[in-house]
């Protein structure tokens, strides 16, 4: 019998080796759990870039910055009313009703 040479001859054939280079190519662009939680990360503004490095051979060295606690209500009304003038501040507790 013929051996045959076309896309389906076996083991040896191009069909074989063209399914073996598509799942090294799917490997090689797979995310690691990882890099998806950076990812997310970066996309909710968990972390936020703190530094970009590059050396004189050109590496590039990326530092994030982020906090894994959850503000607490009071943190976030704290940050709101800092970002207001103090005269403000005082006015607003002074004048407040009980």
């Amino acid at each position: 019998m013929n051996q045959q040479n076309g896309p389906y001859s076996g083991q040896n054939g191009s069909f074989y080796n063209n399914q073996k280079n598509n799942q090294q190519n799917k490997d090689s662009n797979a995310l690691t759990p990882q890099q998806i939680a950076v990812i997310a990360a970066l996309a909710t503004n968990a972390l936020t870039v703190r530094a970009v490095l590059v050396d004189n051979e050109q590496n590039v060295e990326i530092v994030l910055q982020g906090n894994l606690r959850k503000q607490t209500q009071l943190e976030k009304i704290i940050d709101k009313v800092s970002e207001m003038p103090f005269g403000d501040v005082i006015d607003a507790f002074m004048n407040r009703k009980k």
